[in-house]
């Protein structure tokens, strides 16, 4: 009797040993990338002509870093890009007061948009029915950060078909100046992982800027703008 359950004991310890190595580590950090599109709306501060009159969806890019301090509450790191640009119609007047149908002029606020900001999220996790590892997480919170934007200022010209004059140019791309300032926003988004240290994630966010342009080349219309941007991306994590 002595030697089966002397046995027995050897055999629980050594299972129960396989099972706590096959139980996951506790994760506290993730990293990731985001990409997706953003809905972008005209820019308020310039004048209409300088800023257009529809919104546009761009392309959306991220890299993420997050710590869990604890099950319910993350803190994020966020660094994006994406193009800033949205359109309108200029009327032309060529010579002898001729008036030709209007042309579409783009306005790019930003061929580089870039952000840094820091996210706080509360997060909803779920399990495994037997607790084996975090199968999921709902998140949601709020964001701040700065942003910077990169352009040239400049102006591109075209040259207008339809004109009687055939050497006739417009100016059909207005380039905003570089520029900084601050972002603030909110955010939701779900995480789902397939095995404990990989998943796959999507978010929603809507997101509030305000930017002060730098550089001589046509200030005075451009020098400050607001806009709000939508993204809507999906992405993946590793959690370690």
């Amino acid at each position: 009797m002595k030697s089966f359950l002397l046995t027995a004991a050897v055999l629980l310890a050594f299972a129960g040993g396989m099972f706590a190595q096959n139980l996951p580590p506790e994760y506290y950090w993730e990293v990731g990338v985001n990409g997706g599109y953003s809905v972008i709306t005209r820019p308020v501060g310039p004048p209409a002509v300088y800023s257009g009159t529809s919104s546009n969806i761009v392309k959306d890019i991220s890299l993420r870093a997050s710590h869990y301090f604890t099950e319910r509450w993350m803190i994020s790191v966020d660094l994006g890009v994406r193009k800033w640009e949205t359109f309108g119609q200029w009327e032309i007047v060529e010579r002898f007061n001729h008036k030709p149908p209007p042309v579409k002029v783009a306005f790019l606020l930003a061929q580089n948009a870039l952000n840094q900001s820091v996210q706080m999220n509360h997060v909803i996790p779920f399990y495994t029915p037997f607790r084996d590892f975090n199968r999921a997480n709902i998140y949601f919170g709020a964001m701040a950060g700065l942003v910077e934007t990169v352009n040239d200022g400049s102006r591109e010209y075209s040259t207008y078909k339809e004109a009687n004059d055939s050497t006739y140019r417009y100016v059909s791309g207005h380039h905003y100046n570089p520029g900084m300032g601050y972002t603030l926003g909110l955010q939701a988004g779900f995480i789902y992982y397939i095995v404990p240290r990989f998943g796959v994630t999507a978010e929603l966010a809507v997101r509030y800027v305000n930017v002060n342009t730098i550089g001589q080349n046509y200030t005075a219309p451009n020098s400050n703008y607001q806009l709000m941007h939508f993204p809507q991306t999906v992405g993946v994590r590793w959690r370690f």
